[in-house]
C-alpha cells in the first residue's frame, strides 16, 4: 500500500516550501496560438482540442514542477473533447507524476450505492494508458467529491482511497455566488447547510484508518477563500482535514483570506490557483511579456504567487 495521502502531501509541501497547487484548466479558446498550431499539425492520434490541452498542460507542468508540490486537473475541460480528451487527461496525470508532482482529479463525482463505487473505481483505481510495450498504468492521488448524496455517495470513494493511499476532497464551500442559495440555507437550529456538511466531513475524516502519521486525514475539504469568515469557522469544524482552497486570484479571493484555512502553525491547507497562473499573460501586470512569451509569464506568476502566499502565511503565524 502506498504511503498515506496526507503524509505524502505534507512531505511534498515541505520539500517545495509551498502549500500551493496549480490548477490545469485547458480552455481551448484561451490557449496560446503556438499551442493550437502545434496540436493542429501533430495530433498524435488525439483530436485537435485534446492534443492542444495535453500539450499545454504538459508545458505548464514543466514550468511549475520546481515550484509547487501538486497540480489539479479540471476534468471538464478534457471531457469536453470526448474520448480523446479523457485519454489526454490520464496522460497529463502520468506526465505530472513523472515530474514528481502529486495529482488531484477535480471531478466532483458522487451518486448512490453501487454507482458511487463505480465512480470511485473510475477516478481512483489504476487506468491503463499507452499501447503495446509502452502500456502502463496511472492512478491519481486524490479526487474531489460532491457530498449531496450523503455518506452513501462519499464512503465508496473513502474506501477506495484508503486502499490505495489516496485522498478525497469533499466539496463543502464553493466560490460561485449562487452557491449561497443552498449552502447558506439555515435549519431550525440556525446552522447553515455547509456547516452541517462540515460536521459530516469531520466524522468521515476520523473514521478508522483515515488518519495519517501527521494527524491529518485522507478525507479533506474544499473550502473557498472567498468567504474568509466562513473559512475560519470551517477550520474549527474540521481540524483533521486538509483544505483545498480555491478562489484566490481570478475569483476575487486574496492570499490573506486563504491563510485562514491553515492552522496557527501554518499547516493544513493547500491553496489552488488556476487561471491567474496558467493564463498569466492576459493579466495587466504580465501583459508586457505578451502571448509570445506565455511560458515566461506563467513562470513569473507562479513564483510571484508562491512568494505572496509565503509572506501572507508569515504574517498570519506572526500574529497568533
Amino acid at each position: 500500500m502506498a504511503k498515506h495521502f496526507a503524509d505524502r502531501m505534507l512531505d511534498a509541501i515541505e520539500a517545495k516550501q509551498a502549500p500551493l497547487c496549480v490548477g490545469l484548466d485547458p480552455m481551448y479558446e484561451r490557449l496560446p496560438k503556438q499551442i493550437r498550431e502545434i496540436a493542429s499539425s501533430n495530433r498524435a492520434g488525439l483530436g485537435e482540442q485534446a492534443a492542444a490541452a495535453r500539450e499545454f498542460c504538459q508545458s505548464v507542468i514543466d514550468i511549475v514542477a520546481g515550484q509547487v508540490p501538486c497540480v489539479k486537473l479540471q476534468s471538464a475541460y478534457f471531457e469536453r473533447c470526448g474520448p480523446s480528451g479523457v485519454r489526454a487527461y490520464f496522460e497529463v496525470a502520468d506526465y505530472a507524476h513523472e515530474q514528481g508532482l502529486l495529482v488531484i482529479g477535480d471531478v466532483k463525482r458522487a451518486d448512490i450505492g453501487s454507482t458511487a463505487e463505480a465512480y470511485a473505481v473510475a477516478h481512483l483505481e489504476e487506468v491503463f494508458i499507452g499501447e503495446g510495450k509502452d502500456e502502463r498504468t496511472v492512478t491519481l492521488d486524490a479526487a474531489t467529491v460532491n457530498p449531496y448524496f450523503g455518506k452513501d455517495g462519499v464512503q465508496p470513494f473513502i474506501e477506495t482511497a484508503k486502499a490505495g493511499g489516496q485522498g478525497v476532497f469533499v466539496v463543502v464551500r464553493t466560490t460561485n455566488p449562487s452557491a449561497k442559495d443552498f449552502q447558506d440555507f439555515k435549519d431550525a437550529e440556525g446552522r447553515r447547510v455547509f456547516e452541517r456538511i462540515a460536521e459530516r466531513v469531520n466524522d468521515w475524516a476520523n473514521q478508522e484508518g483515515c488518519l495519517g502519521d501527521c494527524g491529518y486525514s485522507l478525507v479533506g475539504a474544499v473550502a473557498a477563500a472567498t468567504y474568509p469568515e466562513d473559512t475560519k469557522l470551517l477550520r474549527a469544524l474540521m481540524p483533521n482535514s486538509l483544505f483545498l482552497v480555491p478562489g484566490v486570484g481570478a475569483q476575487g479571493g486574496s492570499v490573506d483570506d486563504a491563510t485562514l484555512a491553515f492552522h496557527d502553525d501554518g499547516w493544513g491547507a493547500l491553496v489552488t490557483v488556476s487561471r491567474s497562473v496558467i493564463y498569466a499573460w492576459e493579466r495587466p501586470e504580465y501583459q508586457h511579456l505578451g502571448e509570445v512569451n506565455w511560458e515566461e509569464a506563467i513562470e513569473v506568476s507562479a513564483v510571484d504567487m508562491k512568494a505572496a502566499l509565503a509572506e501572507a502565511l508569515a504574517r498570519r503565524t506572526a500574529t497568533v
